[in-house]
């Protein structure tokens, strides 16, 4: 039951992906999803959004394991307990070392930020790291329209989101 259960939320975060990676016409903007549904999807994600992959954990982040080297991630305004809170990205994440070596297709498909594993000194927030540390290169994908650490978001892959520029390791 919990692999089907898992299949259908990485059918629908793909479907997700899908969604916002492409213009949403005016009539998709406006159909109506039925708040059955609505109320349904909300515990589905959650309860398959367990893993952890920082030390220390990201707040205002939950994450799953898609495959031993692959993770997507939902990334809110604010910490999960706090209330008003809304999603403002979805994205997926690759294992891999703080190193241009190991950053997917350099950087050009819009994995730019690397997050360590766990915290390295002058690192507190865990963006960046030391060289050749273990850990995620991401990709964020805005769900919204928004402003952000002086940026402007808009649906879709957020290539400049946070960039971690690696040293090289070689």
């Amino acid at each position: 039951m919990r692999k089907t259960h898992l299949r259908s939320v990485l059918m629908l975060i793909g479907m997700l992906f899908a969604i916002i990676s492409r213009e949403v016409s005016a009539a998709e903007k406006t159909r109506e999803i039925p708040q059955e549904t609505l109320e349904t999807i909300g515990p589905q994600l959650v309860n398959e959004f367990t893993f952890e992959p920082f030390t220390p954990a990201m707040p205002d982040h939950l994450w799953m394991r898609s495959d031993p080297d692959k993770i997507v991630f939902l990334h809110f305004a604010k910490p999960l307990a706090e209330k008003e809170n809304k999603l403002i990205f979805i994205g997926e994440g690759i294992k891999g070392r703080f190193c241009a070596e190991d950053q997917p297709a350099g950087g050009k498909t819009g994995f730019v930020h690397f997050h360590a594993s766990s915290v390295a000194k002058g690192h507190e927030h865990g963006h960046g790291g030391d060289k050749s540390q273990e850990g995620y290169w991401l990709r964020h994908i805005a769900v919204d329209e928004f402003d952000m650490m002086k940026m402007h978001f808009k649906p879709g892959v957020a290539h400049s989101f946070m960039p971690t520029p690696p040293p090289k390791c070689k």
